[in-house]
């Protein structure tokens, strides 16, 4: 199915004066990330070490598809199942500090059965990750907020902003 893209960003976003490197050079990363609603709230994480929010997501693994790797990183990073409402969008990043081109695979999904604990990975552990549950109508708040203090969480907040603001009428829907 022919996906829609959301955001395309580069170094450039953040920094207009910033010279891009030679992107043939990047290694490509493929994520699956996204929106998880439970009861007119968004799932967050908070990256408390580097002053800003994410969605739930990461990469995907070896033989897993977009969707296997989007409900595993649900269950790991919010403690529960989803159902998956919609992926129709992505979104390109161009990394030039880390030669990396992350393609990730964007997900609406809602909470199934019961909410338990997040296991977090170590890397996660040690940038602070807490879980936090955010009514939609307070995320972009929480965006504007946000003052990452290191060069991921940058791309990061441009990402998931545009991620929510691809999905805000179809959260007003539901």
């Amino acid at each position: 199915k022919n996906k829609t893209l959301i955001k395309e960003i580069f170094d450039t976003n953040f920094d207009p004066s910033y010279q891009m490197g030679d992107l043939d050079t990047f290694v490509i990363r493929r994520a699956s990330r996204g929106i998880l609603i439970n009861k007119n709230k968004i799932a967050l994480l908070n990256v408390t070490k580097f002053n800003y929010h994410k969605l739930p997501g990461g990469g995907i693994e070896t033989n897993e598809s977009i969707d296997e790797a989007f409900k595993r990183e649900t269950l790991e990073e919010a403690g529960c199942e989803c159902k998956i409402l919609d992926k129709s969008g992505i979104i390109i990043e161009w990394r030039d500090q880390l030669k990396l081109l992350q393609i990730s695979y964007v997900f609406l999904a809602k909470v199934v059965n019961e909410i338990g604990q997040s296991k977090f990975e170590q890397g996660e552990i040690d940038e602070g990750f807490e879980l936090e549950w955010v009514p939609f109508v307070g995320i972009g708040e929480i965006f504007k907020n946000d003052t990452p203090t290191n060069y991921e969480g940058k791309f990061i907040t441009i990402r998931d902003k545009s991620i929510v603001e691809f999905y805000k009428n179809k959260l007003r829907e539901l």
